[in-house]
């Protein structure tokens, strides 16, 4: 049986995955900056990779070195040194960050399989920031993929030059993941003065009508000033181009969001902004 999901107000402890990459510091500013609003406690996690350790341990294996371009022998005793600095690194960087914003934080080390190991820690808190590279390459990037789609937190991606910023946009189609997004999306309004951008899909106008009204539904109260749009029969294109069209610095969204065609992986390829996929 799956635990419960938390509500967006009970956000209390976020946990970042860190390998001191710049990906991984690009998701560390946002989620100290995530944790200072929402007086949230932020945990540091780095993962010693044991298929890194495997393979050190292999007569074979040999490291170039830069910028010489000098090949040596790369052993296991090698592999723990240079494991330990990256950890360091990670560490500094994560207490410099939360003493720069006075957030609550803390640090850890586990070895095992990265994926295994994350998706492991996310499980004791309630959200999970995670970097990963330029959109472009999110085919590649195999580990943040598997970490987002499977995940059973709230994700935070980012990539370097994205931060959590304004307009924020939500995304819509009245289910109860849609509903904690669109709760997460007003939190993360700065100002009075901004404006969240609902992006309401569904399968025709008088969905789309019933849809908006219950959005404003839950909205109510706020104060924000709310610009909805309507997509009808929207495919992973037709959000990533609404997203930028209203100049979307982060898109919050369902991460089981029903596509008329594409897929969340090509959606999350087409977007240049932060993204919080919401469960």
């Amino acid at each position: 049986m799956s635990s419960p999901q938390p509500s967006v107000a009970s956000i209390r402890r976020i946990l970042v995955a860190l390998d001191a990459s710049v990906s991984s510091l690009a998701a560390l500013e946002a989620a100290v900056a995530l944790a200072s609003r929402m007086e949230a406690e932020l945990i540091g996690l780095f993962v010693e990779d044991v298929n890194l350790l495997n393979l050190a341990a292999l007569p074979f294996a040999r490291e170039v070195g830069f910028p010489s371009a000098r090949r040596r022998r790369l052993g296991s005793v090698e592999m723990e040194r240079s494991l330990r600095a990256q950890a360091s690194r990670a560490e500094a960087a994560l207490i410099s960050a939360a003493e720069r914003q006075s957030v609550r934080c803390s640090f850890r080390v586990v070895r095992g399989e990265v994926t295994a190991q994350v998706l492991e820690a996310a499980t004791e808190v309630d959200m999970l920031a995670l970097g990963m590279g330029r959109p472009r390459a999110w085919r590649a990037s195999s580990t943040s993929r598997v970490i987002a789609s499977a995940a059973s937190r709230p994700v935070l991606l980012l990539t370097p030059g994205t931060p959590v910023r304004p307009p924020i946009a939500s995304v819509y189609d009245g289910c109860a993941e849609s509903v904690r997004a669109l709760s997460l999306a007003q939190r993360l309004v700065q100002t009075e003065s901004d404006t969240l951008t609902v992006l309401v899909v569904a399968r025709d106008p008088d969905e789309a009508q019933r849809l908006r009204q219950q959005a404003a539904g839950h909205l109510a109260g706020s104060g924000l000033a709310v610009d909805y749009v309507t997509l009808l029969d929207a495919g992973a294109a037709d959000v990533a181009q609404a997203a930028r069209r209203h100049d979307a610095g982060t898109l919050v969204l369902a991460a089981n969001l029903p596509l008329k065609s594409g897929t969340l992986e090509q959606l999350l390829t087409e977007l240049d902004c932060a993204v919080f996929l919401v469960r």
